[in-house]
């Protein structure tokens, strides 16, 4: 049973470290287009359900000023859940799991691994058309990888706590 599930683990990384690759392998204007069709999109359900009027120009400035920010949350979420993918493999193995979720052991490694993985990314970008590997990008990532991180310490300290009480 550990092999599959350690299996299962590694799977889910190696499709989640492509689903990434394959985001920063879009060439600029594609990655763009993408992005500025959904900050327009969220702009257009913004007037509607506001019903603030907005003409077309007015929209399509906010879904421009919305679109960076988009993208970089997008970024942080993206590497959050490759550290709680990385959290998972490494907790499968009795090195880590011998002291419990709430061990700092492989938290560490996941950080380390996503802001690794985040560093190549911004390497590979930068063979990319229209794209550069920019290190605040790198920081940005990790930085979404540590609030994930961070996150699911809670939620298995929380979870911890509450059996206890039991």
């Amino acid at each position: 049973m550990k092999i599959i599930k350690r299996s299962i683990w590694l799977v889910l990384a190696i499709l989640w470290m492509a689903l990434i690759f394959s985001f920063s392998h879009q060439k600029a204007e594609a990655s763009s287009e993408i992005s500025g069709s959904l900050t327009y999109r969220i702009t257009e359900k913004v007037n509607e359900v506001f019903d603030f009027n907005w003409d077309e120009e007015r929209m399509t400035l906010y879904a421009e000023k919305l679109e960076h920010p988009v993208r970089k949350a997008a970024h942080m979420s993206e590497y959050a859940v490759f550290a709680w993918i990385l959290l998972g493999n490494f907790i499968q193995y009795p090195l880590f799991a011998a002291h419990g979720m709430l061990s700092y052991k492989p938290y560490i490694c996941a950080f380390l691994g996503a802001a690794f993985y985040a560093a190549t990314d911004e390497f590979h970008q930068l063979f990319i058309e229209g794209r550069s590997g920019e290190i605040k990008d790198v920081c940005i990532d990790s930085f979404g990888a540590f609030l994930g991180l961070l996150l699911a310490y809670v939620v298995f300290y929380l979870w911890e706590k509450q059996k206890d009480k039991k």
